[in-house]
C-alpha cells in the first residue's frame, strides 16, 4: 500500500504540489530554524516532561561511535559495531544527562554572564598569544553550524552541572575511624605462592592431523559461513572534498578582508587597579559623601608621591585585589559594572587617576596601569585566515544545498541514484563486494552497513536515506548485487580449525593438571614440588601482592583478596583461567594489614565522593518519569 501511495505521489504533479504546500505551511508558521534545531523531530524518549528527539539521539550515537573508534585507533572493531547497542548507550547517556539537568534547574544552580564570559575568554582554542580572539570564536561556531547563543547556553548548562557534581563529590567526608579502616584495607599486602600452567606450551606439544580437522569441520560446518555481502552503488557528500575544490583569488580575499575588517582588529586593552571603600546602602548619601571625601584625600596623597599599590593594600576593602595592590588586570568589555568600565575608558594616560566613582559595590578610586593601543592585522598576515573563512562560508552553503538536493531526490526517486547524482553533480560510485567485516572508511561504517543490509535496501531494492556519518560527511547507498551467506570449505578455515582443536585439547589437559595440582596443595605439597613434576607448570613463591599489583589478572587478584586470612588448620586457595588460557592456582600464605592510625578530624575522600554522586544520580533516574520509544 505504501509503495502504491509513493508511486501515485511521484507520478502526479497536482498531488505532489499539494503535499509541498501542506509541508510549507508549518515552516511559515513556526520558522525554518525549529526544524533544523531538532524541535520538530519525533521524540525517542521523554524525561520529566522534556522530550529527547531522534536528531539528538542520532547526534549522540554518532559521537559515541566516534569515541569508541578513537579508542581502537580510528577503526571500530566488529565486536563493538552493534548499532543497536551504540544507540542504546547513547540514549542512556541522554536520559541521564537530562535527569541531571532537571535536578540542577530544580536546585537553582546557575552561572552568571560575567563568569561565563570569562570562561569563554580563557578557552585556549579562542586565544592568540594568550588573548581572546573574537574571530577564532566566530570561526569555531561557523565551522560547527552553531550560534553564539546556543554554544553559550550549552556551556552555561555544563558549568551549572559541574557546580552540582562538585557540590556533592567535593563535600563528601568519612569519619576518622572509617578513614583509618579504609586506608588499612587499601594498603593491605598478601603473600602468595603461584602455580601457573601455560596454554602456549601445552598447544605447542599438540599435533592436529588433517583427518582431525576434517572431522571437526564436518561436525561444525554450519558455524563456518561467509557473511552475506553486496556490491553497492553510492554517492558520498564530503565537506572536506567540497572545500578542497574551492579556489579563492587574491581579489576575493582582499574584498572579504575589507568588508570584515573588524574581525582583524584587536581592540585597545586597558589594565587598571582600584581602591574600594564599601557602602552598605547605595541610597545612603551621607555614607557615599564620606567615602568620596576619604578617597579624594587618598587621591591627593598619591598626587603628593605616595604609592597607589601600598595604599590599596591597607585601605582597599576589596579583599580579592587589595593584596595585589588593587590590581584588576585587563578590563574586558562587560566584565565590570558600567560605571566602573566607563571611568576606566575615560582615562587617557598610564598613571591617570579617576575621580571617586560610585557603584553598587561602594566607591572606587581607579588608576590606569597599562594601555595597549588598538591594532589591526595587515592583509598579508591575515590572508590565509581570510581564505579559510571564505572557503568555510562557501562550503557551508554548498554542503547544505547539496544535502537538501540529495534528500529530495532520494525521496522522489527511491529506485535509482541517477537523479540524485545528476542534480547534485556528485560522482556516482560503485564498490566491490562489501560485508559486515568491511574496513572501508565509508562503506564499512556501521550505519552504512546497517542500512545496506536492511530489508528496504537489500530486499526491496530501494535507495537508503541520506546517512549522516558526521556533521561533515553523508552518504546514500543502494544494492546492485547481493549474495546471502555461503558455506566455507575446509581450505578456508583449516588453520583456524586446527588452532581451535589445539586450544580445546590443551585446555582439557591443563584442567586435569590443575585439578591434580589443587589436590596436591591440599595434601601439603609445595608449588615447587608440583612444578618440578610438570613441564607445563611454572612456580613462583612468596609473591607480595597489593591491590594495585599487575602480577595477576584483575579478576584473579580480586579472588585472592576475597580469601579469608589463613588459619593454622586450613589452606586458602583460589584458581582461575586467565585471559590467554593459562590456568593458575594461588595459595594465600599470609596477610599483612598496616596499623590503623586514626586522624583527629573527618576527611574528604574523592573516591567516596564520586561514589555518592553516582548513587545520587542513580536515585534521581529511578525517581524520574522516563518514557522510552515514544
Amino acid at each position: 500500500m505504501l509503495l502504491d501511495i509513493r508511486e501515485k505521489v511521484r507520478n502526479s504533479k497536482p498531488i505532489k504540489y499539494t503535499l509541498i504546500t501542506l509541508i510549507c505551511i508549518p515552516f511559515a508558521l513556526v520558522g525554518i530554524g525549529s526544524y533544523f534545531s531538532g524541535g520538530s523531530a519525533a521524540p525517542v524518549a521523554e524525561v520529566n516532561g522534556v522530550e529527547i528527539s531522534t536528531i539528538e539521539l542520532d547526534r549522540a550515537a554518532s559521537e559515541q561511535r566516534a569515541r569508541l573508534a578513537q579508542m581502537f585507533g580510528g577503526q571500530l572493531p566488529a565486536a563493538f559495531a552493534n548499532e543497536a547497542s551504540i544507540r542504546q548507550q547513547a540514549l542512556d547517556q541522554l536520559v541521564t544527562a537530562q535527569v541531571m539537568r532537571g535536578e540542577v534547574e530544580k536546585q537553582k544552580f546557575a552561572v552568571g554572564d560575567v563568569t561565563l564570559a570569562k570562561e569563554i575568554q580563557q578557552i585556549p582554542a579562542f586565544q592568540v598569544d594568550g588573548q581572546f580572539d573574537s574571530s577564532l570564536y566566530s570561526d569555531f561556531l561557523r565551522s560547527r553550524g552553531m550560534t553564539a547563543a546556543g554554544f553559550e547556553q550549552s556551556l552555561r548548562q555544563d558549568a551549572a552541572v559541574n557546580q552540582f557534581r562538585e557540590g556533592i563529590a567535593d563535600t563528601s567526608f568519612v569519619l576518622p575511624q572509617e578513614v583509618a579502616k579504609i586506608n588499612a584495607l587499601s594498603e593491605q599486602t598478601r603473600t602468595v605462592d603461584i602455580l601457573r600452567f601455560e596454554m602456549e606450551k601445552a598447544q605447542a606439544g599438540i599435533e592436529v592431523s588433517d583427518e582431525d580437522a576434517q572431522a571437526y569441520f564436518d561436525e561444525n560446518a554450519d558455524n563456518y559461513q561467509w557473511p552475506e555481502r553486496a556490491k553497492l552503488q553510492y554517492i558520498s557528500l564530503s565537506y572536506d572534498a567540497l572545500a578542497a575544490a574551492i579556489d579563492v583569488s587574491d581579489d576575493e580575499a582582499k574584498e572579504y578582508y575589507n568588508d570584515n575588517i573588524a574581525r582583524y582588529v584587536t581592540p585597545a586593552q586597558r589594565e587598571a587597579s582600584h581602591i574600594l571603600l564599601s557602602v552598605d546602602d547605595r541610597s545612603d548619601e551621607d555614607a557615599i559623601a564620606a567615602k568620596t571625601e576619604e578617597l579624594n584625600k587618598i587621591k591627593q596623597r598619591i598626587a603628593d608621591g605616595e604609592d597607589f599599590a601600598e595604599i590599596a593594600k591597607t585601605a582597599s576593602e576589596d579583599i580579592g585585589s587589595a593584596e595585589q595592590g588593587g590590581s584588576l588586570g585587563v578590563i574586558t568589555a562587560g566584565a565590570m559594572v558600567p560605571e566602573f568600565e566607563q571611568a576606566v575608558n575615560a582615562l587617557e594616560n598610564v598613571g591617570d587617576l579617576s575621580d571617586p566613582i560610585v557603584s553598587d559595590f561602594g566607591v572606587h578610586l581607579i588608576k590606569l596601569d597599562a594601555l595597549t593601543a588598538e591594532t589591526s592585522r595587515p592583509f598579508e598576515d591575515a590572508k590565509e585566515e581570510v581564505i579559510a573563512a571564505i572557503k568555510n562560508d562557501r562550503t557551508d552553503t554548498e554542503y547544505s544545498a547539496l544535502r537538501e538536493i540529495l534528500t529530495e531526490q532520494l525521496f522522489e526517486n527511491p529506485e535509482s541514484l541517477d537523479a540524485a547524482a545528476d542534480e547534485s553533480g556528485l560522482e556516482l560510485q560503485t564498490s566491490d563486494w562489501v560485508d559486515i567485516n568491511s574496513t572501508d572508511p565509508i562503506l564499512g561504517n556501521p550505519q552504512v552497513l546497517t542500512a545496506a543490509f536492511s530489508e528496504d535496501v537489500l530486499d526491496n531494492g530501494n535507495n537508503s536515506e541520506l546517512i549522516e556519518l558526521s556533521r561533515t560527511e553523508a552518504v546514500a547507498v543502494r544494492v546492485i548485487e547481493s549474495e546471502g551467506q555461503r558455506p566455507k570449505v575446509l581450505a578456508d578455515v583449516s588453520d583456524e580449525i586446527k588452532l581451535a582443536i589445539k586450544a580445546e585439547r590443551a585446555g582439557e589437559q591443563l584442567d586435569e593438571l590443575l585439578k591434580t595440582a589443587l589436590e596436591g596443595l591440599e595434601a601439603g605439597k609445595t608449588v615447587e614440588e608440583i612444578a618440578n613434576d610438570q613441564d607445563l607448570a611454572i612456580a613462583s613463591t612468596d609473591e607480595e601482592l597489593t591491590r594495585q599489583s599487575t602480577t595477576l589478572d584483575s579478576g584473579v587478584l580480586s579472588s585472592v583478596y576475597a580469601l579469608a586470612k589463613p588459619a593454622t588448620d586450613s589452606l586458602r586457595i583460589t584458581d582461575s583461567v586467565l585471559g590467554n588460557g593459562d590456568r593458575v592456582a594461588v595459595l594465600l600464605k599470609s596477610v599483612v594489614t598496616p596499623e590503623e592510625q586514626e586522624s583527629e578530624e573527618a576527611a574528604n575522600d574523592g573516591r567516596l565522593g564520586n561514589t555518592e554522586f553516582s548513587a545520587l544520580l542513580e536515585s534521581l533516574r529511578d525517581k524520574a518519569d522516563i518514557a522510552l520509544d515514544l
